[in-house]
């Protein structure tokens, strides 16, 4: 979405983290505005028993934490780097608006990439709510696919474990599992070494 240049032209702080490092922590307040050029970030949430739900991974070229920033809340999850290195641009609010005031045009993307955010979590919900095991894995893949820039008519290896697909869809990974068996044999999906071709 912004490029590397306009980001260090217009002096945005440039983070370089490696794999495991924090980025936010759940409930610590949101100072700061993420744009990931380079890596992947993994999202998650922990229970009390510091069990992992995870959320979604975060790929290059995607911010995080915009609605807690822009509200002045709080992290709703905890952002740990999922790749061995991870680019990340760091706004505070001050450099935020500054940014959004000298490039208007990045300001209609920003926007974009808000109401994508909120139309695939508005999806999700939907899938969880109305739909059966089979069709929100269904769901999963094609969201999967999606954000991954991937066309529906192409087939993909889709890189996530079962307790990644149960923990996104709300179902129990027995589920997940019995699920992704039914639909290999109904010929819905392919195994190629256990992961899902789709």
């Amino acid at each position: 979405m912004f490029s590397r240049e306009i980001l260090l032209k217009n002096k945005v702080a440039v983070l370089h983290l490696k794999k495991k490092d924090t980025l936010f922590r759940e409930d610590e307040k949101a100072a700061n505005l993420f744009y990931l050029a380079e890596g992947e970030i993994k999202i998650y949430n922990t229970d009390s028993e510091g069990k992992e739900f995870l959320i979604e991974k975060v790929s290059s070229h995607h911010f995080l934490g915009e609605p807690p920033f822009l509200l002045g809340e709080r992290y709703p999850a905890n952002a740990v780097i999922a790749s061995d290195t991870a680019e990340i641009f760091r706004f505070s609010e001050e450099n935020f608006k500054k940014f959004m005031l000298d490039n208007p045009e990045s300001l209609f993307d920003f926007t974009k990439e808000i109401a994508k955010k909120a139309y695939n979590k508005t999806m999700k919900m939907k899938s969880i709510v109305h739909q059966n095991p089979n069709e929100r894995i269904i769901n999963f893949l094609k969201h999967y696919k999606r954000s991954l820039g991937i066309e529906a008519c192409e087939k993909t290896i889709i890189d996530v474990t079962r307790k990644e697909m149960a923990n996104s869809t709300g179902l129990a990974i027995e589920t997940v599992i019995r699920t992704v068996k039914k639909m290999e044999r109904e010929e819905k999906i392919e195994l190629i070494n256990h992961k899902i071709y789709f």
